[in-house]
């Protein structure tokens, strides 16, 4: 096995602990929408692209709403979330990044997030810890479609096998394991046999050392 030179992270329910106020946020503004849904159907489509959601949860709904409104009930949701959302990393998460750095491999995010909101709830000195960031306004088809993660590997500069992914939702999983990546599930919003799709599944972060 290949020494792995870059540690792929997801963002949202991986590193910083944002699900809950992404559910609050959704569930707010399409509650307002006549659209109710229960914490885990936002849980297991996390890491889309928001203009996914909302136009597929349009159709399925009959939500007559135009595409200017829709992507306009997206920004209320965004701006609602960055005033919910805890700031900063996961305290042991922000330590694996730095072990992982000081050992030398780099760190890059993707998410499925826009770039705003990350910088709206992690610091710049956190955000400076690693060497790039894939965003949602960095790709046109998100998760589950490969797209994401092989803009990262592109950029990484690396090969597929000198690269480790943590994700912590299915269609994440997916993404990942589309673009040929190999992949760790943590256990931080949804328990294991939602994460089957991963190469191994851990519960705490430390033990994706075990992986290098």
């Amino acid at each position: 096995m290949s020494k792995v030179r870059t540690v792929f992270f997801d963002l949202d329910g991986t590193i910083i602990d944002s699900m809950p106020a992404h559910v609050n946020a959704w569930q707010k503004v399409l509650s307002d929408a006549g659209i109710r849904l229960d914490d885990l159907y936002i849980e297991l489509h996390e890491g889309e692209k928001a203009e996914d959601t909302i136009f597929r949860l349009a159709a399925e709904h009959g939500l007559e709403m135009s595409q200017e409104e829709l992507l306009a009930l997206i920004e209320r949701k965004r701006k609602l979330y960055r005033t919910m959302a805890p700031h900063g990393l996961i305290p042991e998460a922000r330590r694996l990044v730095e072990e992982l750095i000081r050992r030398g491999v780099h760190c890059d995010v993707v998410t499925g997030s826009i770039r705003a909101n990350m910088n709206g709830v992690v610091p710049p000195e956190e955000v400076a810890l690693f060497r790039h960031i894939i965003a949602a306004d960095d790709y046109t088809r998100g998760k589950p479609a490969p797209d994401p993660y092989l803009i990262a590997l592109e950029r990484s500069g690396c090969a597929a096998q000198e690269c480790l992914v943590l994700e912590n939702a299915p269609l994440g999983i997916s993404s990942a394991v589309a673009a040929g990546l190999r992949t760790l599930a943590i256990t931080r919003t949804l328990p294991a046999r939602y994460l089957t799709g991963a190469d191994r599944v851990i519960d705490r972060y430390d033990e994706l050392l075990n992986e290098l």
